[in-house]
């Protein structure tokens, strides 16, 4: 048993070592990772930076998640009360596997917002969700303002709701354009 004690202590501090050289994930206050989305509504790809000037609200979910699944109907509210006012919600499937699974279940669901199936991992990688569904709240000047990691219904709308009216009141900084 004794023996056994050092080999223990040293896969430990190993795990630990290995552990505190990943990568974190990016949280409010820093600057929004910009990754390609491919969209299911036309196929189309751009880039998180091209709602510069927009708060974004990006929701990231899994066809095999219940809890995802449950915050669907919220989010599609909170769509629809802030649609054309500056906001645009996006959810992204990090589903790699079926992309007809995550369009059947987005109709099922009745989501008018845009959906986003990240099939390069790059947004998963990037954000790093550690539970789903993880919401992320980028302001105007493209900086998290939220992030929430996991389903709460008691208290996820609202710290969403409190965010975005946040980042919709602070002014945009203007984008200079270098020639």
């Amino acid at each position: 048993m004794r023996r056994a004690i050092p080999y223990v202590l040293g896969a430990v501090v190993v795990v630990l070592i290995f552990y505190a050289f990943q990568p974190s994930a990016p949280v409010a206050g820093q600057t929004a990772p910009d990754v390609v989305l491919r969209f299911t509504e036309g196929g189309d790809q751009r880039s998180l930076s091209s709602y510069r000037g927009d708060v974004l609200v990006l929701d990231f979910w899994s066809t095999s998640c219940v809890p995802c699944r449950d915050a669907m109907p919220k989010l599609e509210e909170f769509h629809r009360r802030y649609k054309g006012q500056g906001v645009t919600v996006i959810g992204v499937a990090v589903d790699v596997d079926d992309y007809n699974r995550v369009v059947q279940l987005a109709k099922e669901a009745g989501v008018t917002y845009a959906i986003a199936v990240d099939t390069s991992g790059e947004a998963k990688q990037s954000y790093q969700p550690r539970t789903l569904p993880t919401l992320v709240v980028i302001d105007k000047d493209g900086v998290i303002a939220l992030r929430v990691d996991g389903y709460d219904p008691r208290n996820r709308e609202k710290l969403l709701e409190d965010a975005v009216k946040r980042a919709l009141e602070k002014p945009a900084k203007p984008i200079i354009q270098q020639q």
